[in-house]
């Protein structure tokens, strides 16, 4: 193959490879190792997830998707201009162990227009056929969508994240604080009413020890009353009283 035949070559394919970029869009993925879509923090995932969401709440974005468990979300927004409206859908997931984490924010975008149709309906007049609108149907078709691939939004989205991140941490130190405090006063109660209760129990209990006690010497001494009675006392006579006789009577007859 000549010099020539082989530029000719080369230049059809760079074309066809130019013309074929919107149909493969494939082909524009490089697979680069740093990109706009990740942001390291030197904070625990879960304060750079609760900065993340604190973020998207305050420009007004919709919880779409809130899975605190594995740090993912996602929120909507919706823009609306003439006759178009467009969603914008952000996704962001959160990674990491002890005191740093990754996030990882992609957003989309797609475009819907409102056509509006007139509608009409045919009368019939002697051999005419006459159209009458009766009304105009709005219906929407999709003009774009693709995935947000600006740095600059990515960068002012993960640098208010940034500066929201000490906000959430003080306050999750705070409701730490607040829980534990509630904990302790929870547990301390608790012991408490256990040794209330477990004084009561130990009253009851010798009081029936007691009681117990009581009862057995009184059997007892029910017992060996039986055993030996006691002797029936016997009755002492009691002599006769000897009338006194007067000392007139006693002169007179001497």
């Amino acid at each position: 193959m000549s010099a020539l035949a082989r530029v000719v070559v080369l230049g059809s394919l760079a074309l066809l490879a130019a013309c074929s970029g919107t149909k493969y869009a494939y082909q524009k993925e490089a697979f680069d190792t740093k990109g706009p879509f990740d942001r390291h923090f030197n904070a625990p995932k879960a304060v750079v997830y609760q900065a993340m969401k604190r973020v998207a709440l305050r420009q007004g974005f919709a919880v779409e998707k809130d899975v605190e468990a594995n740090y993912a979300l996602v929120v909507s927004k919706q823009y609306q201009q003439d006759n178009l409206n467009t969603l914008l859908t952000i996704s962001g997931i959160v990674t990491g162990a002890g005191n740093t984490a990754d996030a990882w924010v992609a957003a989309q975008e797609v475009t819907l227009k409102s056509h509006e149709t007139k509608q009409t309906t045919s009368v019939g007049f002697l051999s005419l056929s006459i159209p009458i609108p009766t009304g105009t149907t709005a219906t929407l078709t999709k003009e774009r969508g693709e995935t947000v691939v600006d740095p600059v939004f990515y960068e002012r989205m993960f640098a208010s994240i940034e500066k929201e991140v000490p906000n959430v941490r003080a306050q999750l130190e705070n409701q730490k604080q607040e829980d534990d405090a509630r904990l302790r006063s929870e547990i301390e109660q608790k012991l408490r009413i256990e040794m209330e209760i477990k004084a009561r129990l130990e009253a009851e209990r010798a009081a029936k020890l007691e009681a117990e006690q009581q009862a057995k010497l009184q059997k007892q001494a029910a017992e060996a009353a039986a055993a030996n009675p006691a002797p029936v006392p016997v009755p002492v006579a009691t002599p006769a009283a000897v009338p006194a006789t007067p000392a007139a009577a006693v002169v007179s007859g001497s």
